[in-house]
């Protein structure tokens, strides 16, 4: 235990890393801002106002339509936008009075977005559907969202196979409706900022650890540390678990403070709706707490992955600029790489996908073995899950039978 404390201090004593330590803070903070940002409100005299004051003042209008979305309440929705459609507010060409006039909708606008995803065409979004359909046509926006996609695998715009195709709409003929719905705007914004979050905390952390093992070469005390009566086995060993604690408590702590920061301001309502509220098309069963679980699972996964992988060529090739330069070809370079690759098949197992999970949760990645389908997001989080486990010792042999020199 107290190597192990003496490494994990080792790594902090360096200027280097607590100037990544600094960086780090001042990202959460940056991001955080930015986050909170993406909520706004328009008062009934069109100003506009972001972050906890707009989160609350959506809250409490957005409340008001709170429950169950059944045929009827879709239905009251459309027959509601259509009384403030004929309101001269909306008919002026004046942006101050089309800004009063949505404010007027915005307690409703979630639902209005759901209704608007349903009755537009697949890959593109109508913001005026709503004003074209009747009331009567609005409360069927479920069995809507199953006829279109079915007309999507019959177009031929995408090539599944059968077994996916039945997959596909099993999942949404399984999906749960009525959706239960509440104000969500907290959770909204916090999971489509998130990723960018966790990419920046991955690659920080990645540059903390990257040192673990070159140090003792560097400083030229390799020699001294493996004559050591624990040198080449608990002295290693410890260097392995500084690296894990290191990158586990880090990427836990800032990912809660990320997430306690956002949604203390905007609000933790609307954990349990479900996340086709946002992503209207994913084929993921799922609500947006379950889905950020997802989400952050991934990304630790991705994290532990750069983490290691720095580690291991660390202590391969002693260098730490070299092992510094990892993370960002295992996050950043595969992202260029996919762009150049046309076989989308093999780029979503990329690892940089599993800081992308959002992604994974909006588009339909799948992935077929021994006709058995399944979603990508749930084999790469567990592949690579089982892949950091088998560097973990690669890393002790090669560092255990490092040579001095």
């Amino acid at each position: 235990m107290k190597m192990l404390r003496f490494e994990i201090k080792k790594v902090f004593s360096k200027s280097r890393n607590k100037i990544a330590l600094l960086v780090l803070v001042l990202l959460l903070i940056a991001t955080s801002i930015l986050t909170m940002s993406r909520v706004e409100y328009i008062d009934t005299d069109g100003n506009r106002t972001s972050g906890i004051t707009a989160a609350r003042e959506l809250r409490s209008e957005k409340d008001e339509w709170a429950g169950y979305l059944t045929e009827d309440v879709l239905a009251e929705v459309a027959a509601e936008n259509e009384r403030i459609n004929q309101s001269q507010g909306v008919q002026s060409a004046d942006t101050e009075q089309e800004d009063r006039a949505y404010a007027q909708k915005q307690g409703m606008s979630d639902i209005i977005n759901l209704i608007n995803s349903a009755f537009s065409e697949w890959r593109d979004y109508n913001y005026y559907a709503i004003d074209n359909i009747s009331a009567e046509e609005a409360g069927t926006v479920y069995e809507k969202r199953i006829d279109a996609l079915k007309d999507y695998l019959d177009s031929g715009e995408e090539t599944f196979t059968e077994a996916q195709r039945e997959f596909l709409v099993q999942r949404y003929e399984n999906l749960q409706t009525p959706f239960y719905y509440e104000y969500m705007d907290g959770w909204s914004a916090l999971l489509q900022n998130i990723s960018t979050f966790l990419l920046m905390l991955a690659l920080v952390i990645g540059f903390l650890v990257s040192g673990i093992f070159s140090e003792e070469f560097q400083t030229k005390a390799d020699s001294i540390f493996f004559s050591a009566k624990l040198g080449r086995n608990q002295a290693v060993w410890s260097k392995i678990g500084a690296g894990f604690l290191i990158t586990t408590v880090f990427y836990l702590v800032f990912v809660l403070l990320y997430t306690g920061i956002v949604l203390f301001a905007l609000g933790f309502d609307g954990a349990d709706c479900p996340i086709q509220l946002d992503l209207w098309r994913s084929s993921y069963n799922i609500t947006f707490l379950q889905g950020y679980l997802l989400i952050v699972c991934g990304g630790y996964i991705g994290t532990l992955l750069a983490a290691t992988v720095s580690m291991l060529v660390s202590a391969a090739l002693r260098s730490t600029t070299v092992a510094v330069i990892v993370p960002f070809i295992i996050l950043c370079a595969f992202p260029f790489l996919s762009r150049i690759i046309t076989l989308p098949q093999i780029c979503a197992f990329f690892p940089d996908q599993l800081l992308e999970v959002y992604i994974g949760i909006k588009e339909f990645g799948l992935a077929e073995l021994c006709g058995k389908v399944m979603s990508t997001v749930t084999v790469i989080i567990p592949v690579y899950a089982v892949v950091c486990l088998v560097l973990l010792p690669a890393l002790y042999f090669v560092y255990h039978k490092a040579e001095t020199r």
